[in-house]
């Protein structure tokens, strides 16, 4: 039966499910399989030097071929020092992606390769191995459907958005002083600081926020107890709260600075995880809805939980993937 005789929606579903080899003889049936096939085959782009991803190679035939490079809605490329001869053919490329909806450049963050002019209406997603400088702030006002930012653990060269930059922002990736100048004025609703320290001072422009903080996980040298007073302070809507402190904590750990710590959590009302440099922190709901917070689990195995702890961890193995490790 002819491939004309299908809808092409229909026909893009069966494509769907093809390996890229497969496709590539599909594409050369017929001038109607072609174009299908094309939009599937380019859709969703992994570049890099990987056997399980396209060669590098392709870049080549994107920055050619701008009919193919429309096709592109996903587009990851990680190249490291030896295939810097594909940054030209790169920055070609993307200037067709117009409309593009998932991008993350990882490559040698001296070669800006992105379009200084191209607006991309439909960016949702966007991750870089660049910090926040007036190339990366001028890029996020050409992309005003931006949803989740990833920039690089450098400390950012600018500090300064264009008010009207990030409108929909609800999840930014990167170092402490990047997200305090990010996140200010802007709906962000969960926050990962992978690198530089967050104090106790950066806090308040966490919270300026125009939306509820409910999902938070950093990195900081500040002692535990009055970083978390802080937080309780000015982001007490905090559902997951992730800690990894660089500051010296009791060795080992002792029943009053578990005291001390389940006493703060009270500040977080909302609170349903908690993890303080790999020390998982138990609750139990009280007879008044609100959590009481207990010792952290420790080398738990499942033989040794409750089905009301088995319920909570899996909570957090869900949304720990979901956000913490994205």
């Amino acid at each position: 039966m002819s491939p004309s005789l299908f809808p092409v929606e229909l026909l893009e579903q069966i494509f769907s499910l093809l390996s890229p080899k497969d496709l590539f003889h599909v594409a050369r049936v017929d001038s109607f399989s072609y174009p299908v096939a094309a939009r599937v085959l380019y859709r969703d782009l992994t570049v890099s030097n990987s056997p399980v991803h396209a060669p590098p190679q392709i870049i080549l035939t994107l920055a050619q071929r701008p009919d193919l490079a429309r096709h592109v809605r996903c587009f990851a490329v990680a190249l490291d020092h030896s295939a810097t001869e594909f940054h030209p053919f790169l920055a070609s490329a993307l200037s067709t992606m117009s409309a593009l909806v998932s991008l993350d450049i990882f490559v040698d963050a001296g070669s800006w390769i992105l379009p200084d002019n191209l607006v991309y209406p439909q960016l949702e997603h966007f991750g870089c191995s660049f910090p926040l400088d007036s190339r990366v702030a001028a890029f996020f006002h050409n992309a005003p459907a931006l949803q989740s930012v990833q920039l690089d653990s450098a400390a950012p060269q600018s500090s300064s958005l264009a008010h009207a930059s990030l409108p929909r922002l609800a999840e930014f990736t990167g170092c402490a002083s990047a997200a305090a100048a990010v996140v200010p004025g802007r709906p962000v609703q969960s926050i990962h600081i992978n690198s530089g320290d967050l104090t106790e001072d950066l806090v308040p422009a966490l919270a300026q926020s125009t939306d509820l903080v409910t999902v938070l996980s950093i990195t900081t040298s500040s002692a535990p107890l009055p970083l978390l007073q802080v937080l309780g302070q000015h982001l007490p809507h905090i559902m997951y709260l992730r800690i990894t402190s660089t500051s010296n904590l009791p060795a080992p750990p002792t029943t009053v600075f578990y005291g001390q710590v389940a006493d703060v959590l009270a500040l977080f009302p909302n609170l349903q995880s908690f993890e303080l440099s790999g020390m998982y922190w138990s609750s139990s709901k009280r007879s008044d809805d609100r959590r009481q917070w207990s010792q952290p689990l420790l080398n738990t195995t499942d033989n040794d939980l409750g089905p009301q702890d088995e319920e909570v961890l899996d909570l957090y193995s869900n949304i720990t993937a979901d956000f913490f490790f994205s």
